[in-house]
């Protein structure tokens, strides 16, 4: 990975910052299984001809000095565990940030958005902490709840003050109890993870699928009943509102008679434009994303 100083930082600021291989060869670590396909097997082929500049990896610093200090803590409990599970011809690993042996609780520590808060956007740390789960589980440790504590960048007073949903403090906790049903379907998740991986790892770079709607982050499909010679929508329909959008809006469209037609607006896929590493080498962003911007 090339790092490039755009906004001339201090050396000693880049070097903090520049990133070496995620992944040993032949491993996969828990966040890695939350990427598609395209992104995990791009990054490995190109990590070395991949860019990005120390000015945007400013926040991530943070992520990274806040762990450090929270490692140095004394307590009874174990930090910056590293566990390592063989699947399937794979080492899945996963770096566990703090274990409380006496209550059987994993933590992990984050930094975040408000917004992640807001709209309760979870899933990707739900799935990061049962495959941790999933990995101490094969060590002969019991997890009964993962802990996620949050330090929220961008959090405001005012808005605090203001509004009803906002978070009220510059911390958020989101935890879930750990069942059995979890780590068994967790095990069934990576496995099939795994296959997948190694099936498209035979494929060259253009013939391998798409990251799914999720893993781009795309806002849903939109359909937009217009009207001849008026620039805004008369109504738009969201798929991620109506699975059946485009059939109702096709649907009132005709009911409002024959000066009015469907509209098709794309999925912004915003993983893609600004926070993926190797959409250089990705066929999709190309085709698919890059007009958008």
């Amino acid at each position: 990975m090339i790092t490039t100083n755009k906004m001339n930082l201090p050396q000693s600021f880049v070097n903090f910052v520049s990133t070496a291989r995620h992944n040993e060869p032949g491993t996969l670590s828990a966040t890695t299984l939350l990427k598609g396909d395209k992104e995990i097997i791009l990054s490995d082929r190109h990590f070395d001809n991949m860019t990005q500049d120390a000015s945007e990896l400013v926040w991530a610093s943070f992520g990274t000095a806040f762990h450090l200090l929270m490692e140095k803590q004394d307590d009874d409990s174990f930090k910056e565990e590293k566990f390592e599970v063989d699947v399937d011809g794979w080492k899945v690993t996963g770096r566990v940030d703090r274990y409380d042996m006496e209550n059987e609780v994993l933590e992990d520590w984050k930094t975040a958005s408000v917004w992640k808060v807001m709209f309760q956007s979870f899933d990707d740390w739900k799935a990061q902490g049962l495959t941790y789960a999933w990995l101490m589980r094969q060590s002969g440790l019991n997890v009964k709840r993962c802990r996620f504590v949050a330090m929220l960048k961008d959090h405001s007073k005012t808005d605090a003050k203001r509004k009803a949903d906002y978070p009220q403090a510059p911390v958020y906790i989101y935890d879930f109890p750990v069942t059995d049903k979890d780590l068994e379907e967790t095990e069934q998740r990576i496995k099939a993870k795994i296959k997948s991986i190694t099936d498209n790892y035979k494929l060259d770079d253009n013939l391998i699928m798409p990251c799914s709607k999720s893993e781009r982050w795309a806002d849903g499909e939109e359909f937009a009943v217009m009207k001849t010679g008026r620039k805004t929508a008369v109504k738009v329909f969201k798929e991620k509102d109506d699975p059946d959008a485009k059939k109702h809006a096709e649907a009132y469209a005709e009911e409002l008679g024959i000066s009015h037609y469907v509209e098709y607006r794309p999925a912004i896929s915003r993983k893609c434009a600004d926070y993926c590493p190797c959409k250089e080498f990705c066929n999709f962003y190309h085709d698919s994303v890059e007009n958008q911007q």
